[in-house]
């Protein structure tokens, strides 16, 4: 019977998002107090967009001030002891946390190996038992795409904005993850030009980059109200989709 339940628990937490690498119940003992880091903009991640610079600006303008969003949904729903930001600059923790990105054979992200003695350090500093790092990096990955009407496709290798999250204890043991096929993609880089191919009556269908101003507009789209921060509703999807699945309903 308690087979059957951790069985039904790990599917529910598998819809959610993300991957519990340990019994949720078991999570929730080993993770009571847990520490939320800045999201890492990993600008050493591989882009070939011609204006790679400002793409990871505009993305450090989306995640600003995103991991206190985190910290805050994730104690309302009380599922630990406490949820602490680690205030730490991100651009410093990428240099000294991230040692290198796991990249499957498809090119999809699978987190990062970390630097152990500083993970260590940064969660006796905050007095957490585990670290949730999320972060957003430039991959070049093979995948399917459809043309508008949906009659034409193009497989192969592209350039997108893709975010990985992980909580990982004191002790370096990844006890969640939402890496691999549970990456989300938030913003595409490029599009196949399948208009083009058609007009000129050929098989070929190039890969054309999205503009700086249309990943703008896409990324940041005006705010609602005059006034008002913008915010990346897909940066927005992706922490509420971690959000959910560390949620204190998957321990019981």
């Amino acid at each position: 019977m308690r087979t059957l339940i951790l069985i039904l628990v790990l599917l529910i937490a598998g819809c959610t998002g993300g991957v519990y690498n340990i019994p949720p119940k078991e999570y929730q003992q080993q993770v009571k107090t847990l520490g939320v880091l800045p999201l890492l903009i990993d600008s050493r991640s591989t882009i070939i967009h011609p204006q790679g610079d400002a793409i990871f600006a505009l993305l450090g303008r989306a995640a600003e001030g995103q991991s206190d969003t985190v910290v805050e949904k994730m104690r309302n729903r009380k599922g630990y002891f406490d949820v602490r930001l680690i205030r730490e600059p991100s651009r410093l923790l990428v240099d000294e946390l991230l040692v290198k990105a796991d990249i499957d054979e498809l090119g999809q992200p699978r987190g990062y190996l970390l630097n152990q003695q500083r993970l260590a350090e940064l969660c006796k500093d905050a007095v957490v038992d585990g670290l949730l790092v999320m972060t957003l990096q430039s991959v070049v990955h093979r995948e399917k795409r459809w043309s508008r009407n949906t009659f034409e496709t193009l497989t192969t290798d592209y350039n997108d904005i893709m975010a990985t999250a992980s909580v990982v204890a004191v002790d370096g043991r990844v006890l969640w993850e939402m890496t691999g096929t549970d990456a989300m993609t938030i913003l595409r880089l490029q599009y196949p030009d399948f208009d083009e191919a058609y007009y000129n009556k050929t098989d070929a269908v190039k890969l054309k980059f999205i503009s700086l101003a249309g990943l703008e507009k896409t990324l940041l789209p005006p705010a609602d109200k005059e006034g008002e921060k913008s915010q990346s509703p897909q940066i927005k999807a992706w922490l509420d989709k971690v959000v959910a699945a560390l949620s204190p309903s998957l321990f019981r």
